[in-house]
């Protein structure tokens, strides 16, 4: 099968450098013009289904999606983020001195980032998800909408990386990773692409 590993678009919070976490934060009017502008190159891909984290910044840019597309929608709890608790409304700069902080930042899997689970349960999850979506859509095509550091997990694993190397991957907001999860041979067709964004 194609699955399309999108992240969300841009928010005010984005903007700002804020550790999100699983708040109702919506996209901000950039946020949506990008996605839009991602779901229009894509258009001619043929995606039937979006499956989604049901945090409000990834619903709202899987209905973007769909809405191009004329996909239907599948809420996936397991591609949500981290809720992050004590983390949620701060700036990166007022984490800069919080251990935790850092590890997340270099060790990822060492991190205790979150009240309930670590870096290794995000990746077992969201690779259950992608498991789901692989049964489900029987070789076909689908999009799976979340954050970014939830696409990085899977597709370190996909590409056989450390856990912990999981930053060197680049997932920006509205773009799209193209995987192709196989039991024998997992590939990777293209990676944070993002048709709105100026590289130079």
């Amino acid at each position: 099968m194609r699955l399309y590993l999108i992240r969300h678009g841009r928010t005010d919070w984005n903007d700002e450098r804020r550790v999100m976490g699983v708040g109702p934060v919506p996209l901000n009017e950039e946020g949506r013009r990008t996605v839009r502008l991602l779901a229009e190159r894509l258009a001619g891909d043929g995606i039937p289904v979006v499956y989604a984290s049901t945090v409000a910044r990834a619903m709202e840019t899987a209905e973007i999606l769909a809405d191009v597309w004329g996909a239907r929608i599948v809420p996936e709890p397991r591609l949500n983020e981290s809720p992050f608790e004590r983390w949620v409304g701060k700036r990166y700069s007022e984490l800069s001195h919080d251990p935790d902080f850092r590890l997340y930042s270099t060790k990822p899997s060492e991190s205790a980032f979150s009240l309930n689970e670590g870096m290794r349960d995000i990746q077992q999850r969201a690779l259950g998800a992608v498991e789901r979506i692989v049964r489900e859509t029987d070789g076909g095509k689908a999009a799976a909408v979340s954050h970014s550091d939830v696409i990085k997990p899977v597709v370190a694993h996909l590409l056989g990386m450390d856990l912990d190397s999981m930053h060197q991957l680049s997932i920006a907001n509205a773009s799209a990773t193209l995987v192709v999860p196989d039991s024998e041979k997992n590939r990777v067709r293209y990676l944070n692409f993002a048709p709105w964004k100026n590289w130079a």
